[in-house]
C-alpha cells in the first residue's frame, strides 16, 4: 500500500508551500463607446489574451487542475491557466425611450398616453467568451501513487478531441489518444495541464424599466423586469475529463437557463 512505502509511516501526507510558482498575463484591451442621439448609449468590450502559470490558487483548481504538483518535475506544470479565456467580448447597449412630453416622439400626447409608453429604458447585455480549459486526469490505483492528494495525469497520442463532424455534448473528447500509464515507476503521463477547453460561451441579459412620476416631485415609483439568459441559450460545462471515468468525454452540465426577476421600486 502507499502507506507502507512511505519512509516516514507515522505520517500520511506532507504538503509544503514554496516560492517556486510563477504566472504571466499577456492581453489587448480595446474599448468602443458612443452616445447616440436620441438616448441610446452603446459601449463594446474586447479582450483578446493568454494566461499561463505552473499550478492554480490553493482554492483556485477546477476541471481536473491541481495546486499539488509534482515536485520531481515542475516544468512539466506549465501550462495554461485555468481561467485562461483568450477571447472576450462585452457588449452594452441602454435606450432611453425618448416617447412622452419633450422627447423626440409623442411631445404633444395625453398626459395618460405619455405616463404608459414615456419613460421607458431598454438595457441589454451580451457576453461571448471562449470556453474554459480543463485537465485531462486519471484515478491511479494505490500502487501507482506517491501521494494521496495529487491529480495524476495520463499520457497522450495524439489529438483528444473527437473528430469535429462526431464531436458532441456526449462526444467530446477521443479515449483511444487518452491512455492510463501502465508502468507503476512513471505515474505521471505526459498529458499538460488544461490543454484543450470547453464549447464557447454565449450570454444576452435584458432589463425593461419603467418610471412613473407621483404626486410630489421628490417620489416616483418604478416597475423593472429583468432577464437573465434572456435567449435561453444552452451553454454546456466542460466534460468530463477523468480518464478512469464510464462517462470520459461526456459533458452531462450546462449553466443556468433563462431566469426572469420582477421588481417594483418606490423612491421618495
Amino acid at each position: 500500500s502507499l502507506q507502507n512505502r512511505r519512509p516516514y509511516r507515522q505520517y500520511q501526507s506532507i504538503q509544503i508551500s514554496l516560492p517556486a510558482g510563477f504566472s504571466h498575463y499577456h492581453g489587448l484591451q480595446t474599448r468602443l463607446e458612443r452616445r447616440f442621439s436620441g438616448g441610446l448609449h452603446f459601449t463594446n468590450s474586447f479582450t483578446w489574451s493568454k494566461a499561463i502559470d505552473n499550478g492554480p490558487g490553493h482554492l483556485e483548481y477546477s476541471s481536473g487542475d491541481d495546486s499539488r504538483v509534482n515536485m520531481q518535475n515542475l516544468r512539466a506544470e506549465k501550462g495554461i491557466s485555468n481561467y485562461d479565456q483568450p477571447f472576450n467580448n462585452t457588449t452594452n447597449l441602454v435606450w432611453d425611450v425618448p416617447f412622452g412630453r419633450n422627447c423626440r416622439w409623442g411631445g404633444s400626447t395625453h398626459w395618460l398616453i405619455g405616463g404608459l409608453f414615456g419613460g421607458w429604458r431598454l438595457a441589454v447585455i451580451n457576453f461571448m467568451t471562449s470556453g474554459l480549459p480543463f485537465t485531462l486526469t486519471y484515478s491511479a490505483p494505490s500502487d501507482f501513487q506517491v501521494s494521496g492528494i495529487l491529480s495524476y495525469r495520463p499520457n497522450v497520442v495524439g489529438e483528444i478531441l473527437a473528430p469535429e463532424g462526431e464531436r458532441s455534448y456526449e462526444n467530446y473528447l477521443n479515449p483511444s489518444n487518452v491512455v492510463i500509464p501502465t508502468s507503476r515507476s512513471q505515474p505521471f503521463g505526459n498529458a499538460s495541464r488544461n490543454m484543450r477547453r470547453g464549447y464557447a460561451y454565449y450570454n444576452m441579459d435584458l432589463g425593461l424599466h419603467k418610471s412613473f412620476p407621483l404626486p410630489r416631485e421628490t417620489q416616483r415609483l418604478e416597475v423593472r423586469g429583468e432577464f437573465f439568459n434572456f435567449l435561453n441559450k444552452t451553454n454546456f460545462t466542460v466534460p468530463t475529463s477523468n480518464r478512469s471515468s464510464p462517462t470520459f468525454g461526456v459533458i452531462s452540465g450546462t449553466h443556468a437557463a433563462r431566469q426572469v426577476q420582477l421588481a417594483l421600486k418606490l423612491y421618495f
